[in-house]
């Protein structure tokens, strides 16, 4: 594996500056350390992929990087910059990490493509020092706040009722929508609980290709007459996702959709179809033709109002080993807990795992594929469940457990 040289930048004017004014926060010292913020150049830990073992002295390679943000305690995500590469040893003790410089002012591009960031934190720690997404606008002379996505409005649909069955012409999910907007615009713990709560209240218009009934179907009163349905699901990237839609409005965003009709289905009917052996989707999207919620398989699965959550009394020895030695390759984790879970009389896992707060459903996506693809090798195919340590609900499960790995201190 072809290595990256460890940065050699220092930063002794912002260190002395920042010192300063510590010790006395005054106007003048404050002018002081924001003009060294301006003039230095910072240390961050990226993801990215290896650099190829072939390159040739002066050989040039473009590769994507996907910088970290920490979680504070308050739901606030920042991005964690360091002066030297001795802070970022003293944050985390992984010398293999690697790690980009840049200035200021690459800093502030960085943040203006980050909705969720709310800025910098100069060597995060107890002495750590944070500066605001207002803050770097004020110094970049550039506004660098975040701008909300413009959905224009669901267009106006005409009740059809062959095709919109069982009441679904008429579903709205007005809590739900408000509660993923105010997510959306501050993204913490609790605002999260919220969305999680009413999306497993809602009822969902799902759209559907079901047989049609006989025209000259007369049911006696207790009679049933079953239809074969086919759910609709659409396609990313070579990936399949079920869709789910808050109302008929949000339905019709779907240009050129496939003929459907459209039923009622809960989250919990959604998540019992992922939750099937063999079953091909990877995940849900809500509302995903306007402003699209995405959830991974194992996030649906870990929210299923149905899961049994369940202490193990045995665990494969082998399993808990190779997901150890996968995690410590992997910086982003520091720490991870099992269970068991049962879903439809399945047995399966349930994991919560501490880790660097991630920019984007792919991102955790690429994080718990591996961990689900490890564990999918002692469930017999049935899919387990991966949620972060430090959501609510988890620490309340977690709460006095020993995690099977943790991050060397």
């Amino acid at each position: 594996m072809a290595q990256m040289k460890k940065p050699t930048v220092k930063n002794p004017e912002l260190v002395a500056a920042m010192t300063e004014f510590r010790a006395n926060a005054s106007p003048v010292n404050e002018k002081k350390m924001t003009d060294a913020i301006k003039d230095a150049q910072f240390i961050a830990p990226v993801i990215m992929d290896d650099l190829p073992e072939n390159m040739e002295a002066g050989e040039k390679y473009t590769a994507q990087a996907k910088f970290m943000l920490v979680q504070q305690k308050d739901g606030t995500k920042l991005f964690p910059v360091f002066t030297e590469w001795l802070e970022f040893l003293k944050w985390k003790n992984d010398p293999e990490c690697k790690t980009v410089t840049l200035n200021f002012e690459q800093f502030c591009n960085v943040v203006a493509g980050s909705p969720e960031a709310a800025g910098l934190v100069i060597n995060p720690g107890e002495a750590g020092l944070l500066v605001s997404r207002k803050k770097m606008s004020e110094l970049s002379g550039r506004d660098l706040m975040p701008k909300a996505a413009v959905v224009p409005p669901a267009p106006e649909v005409t009740p059809d009722p062959e095709k919109m069955l069982f009441g679904s012409d008429k579903q709205t999910n007005p809590a739900l929508i408000a509660a993923i907007d105010d997510f959306r615009k501050a993204k913490n713990p609790e605002k999260e609980k919220v969305m999680i709560d009413e999306i497993r209240k809602a009822k969902f218009v799902a759209p559907v290709q079901m047989d049609e009934l006989p025209k000259d179907l007369k049911l006696e009163k207790g009679q049933t007459h079953q239809a074969q349905v086919k759910f609709v699901m659409i396609q990313k990237e070579g990936k399949k996702f079920f869709p789910l839609f808050t109302d008929q409005g949000e339905l019709a965003r779907w240009k050129n959709a496939p003929e459907h009709k459209t039923i009622l289905l809960t989250f919990d009917q959604y998540s019992g179809m992922l939750a099937q052996q063999g079953a091909d989707a990877e995940g849900l999207v809500i509302n995903p033709f306007g402003a699209a919620l995405p959830m991974p398989k194992q996030q649906v699965l870990a929210m299923r109002n149905g899961a049994q959550i369940y202490d193990l009394k045995d665990i494969p020895m082998d399993m808990l080993q190779e997901l150890s030695a996968h995690f410590e390759n992997e910086p982003m984790i520091h720490a991870a807990w099992v269970m068991g879970m049962r879903v439809n009389n399945n047995e399966s896992y349930m994991f919560f795992v501490e880790h660097d707060v991630v920019s984007s459903q792919e991102s955790q996506k690429a994080l718990y594929d591996p961990i689900a693809q490890i564990a999918g090798k002692y469930t017999k195919g049935v899919p387990c469940g991966i949620v972060p340590a430090g959501m609510p609900q988890s620490q309340q499960v977690i709460k006095g457990k020993m995690p099977f790995y943790k991050e060397a201190e």
